[in-house]
């Protein structure tokens, strides 16, 4: 009777192991599939066009266009930041025209490959006026290049934010940024 005992006590346990570890991958595929349904990728071929043409750190494209899109091409702001990096008729029109994009029109902004190529353009352009300060040209590429302008010191030290949107908005980018780069190493 003692032996059946120590058998029958294995048997739960072997099986309540069992249950825990089918639980435990479970738990790791479903975090997989809801992480990179809540940071998604498309338009990858454009992204890694244009990225490269205009030397924007691809990860740091999908990163902007997360925060101000969430990759929906059709995204209007309140204030008309159109498309997928939402970019303001204006900035289109002016980034059109610098880059020489013929017959430009504004709705032309909700087309993935206009957009994403005005937007890197402009993200390189930023950098090019900031020296490459990230935090300078997220906050331009936000609030604009003017008012960063005006939160730099003489010494370009950009020493105070003054719209807690734009804090936010770099903390956004920094942090979909390391998401990014860690969920898509090899596009």
């Amino acid at each position: 009777m003692s032996n059946s005992k120590k058998t029958s006590n294995k048997k739960p346990k072997v099986w309540t192991i069992l249950c825990l570890l089918f639980i435990i991958v479970i738990a790791v595929l479903l975090r997989s599939v809801v992480v990179y349904k809540f940071f998604p990728l498309s338009h990858e071929e454009l992204i890694n066009k244009y990225s490269e043409e205009y030397n924007v750190d691809k990860h740091l494209v999908c990163s902007v266009i997360k925060a101000e899109s969430s990759f929906d091409e059709t995204a209007l702001s309140a204030p008309g930041a159109m498309g997928l990096m939402q970019i303001m008729p204006d900035t289109g029109t002016w980034a059109a025209q610098k880059i020489g994009i013929e017959d430009f029109k504004t709705s032309m902004l909700y087309e993935p490959n206009t957009n994403i190529r005005i937007g890197c353009w402009y993200l390189n352009h930023l950098s090019s006026m900031f020296d490459g300060d990230p935090k300078k040209v997220l906050a331009a590429y936000n609030a604009g290049p003017s008012r960063v302008k005006e939160w730099t010191d003489s010494d370009g030290v950009l020493r105070e934010i003054r719209f807690e949107e734009t804090e936010n908005y770099i903390e956004k980018i920094e942090r979909n940024y390391e998401i990014y780069k860690s969920l898509y190493k090899d596009f």
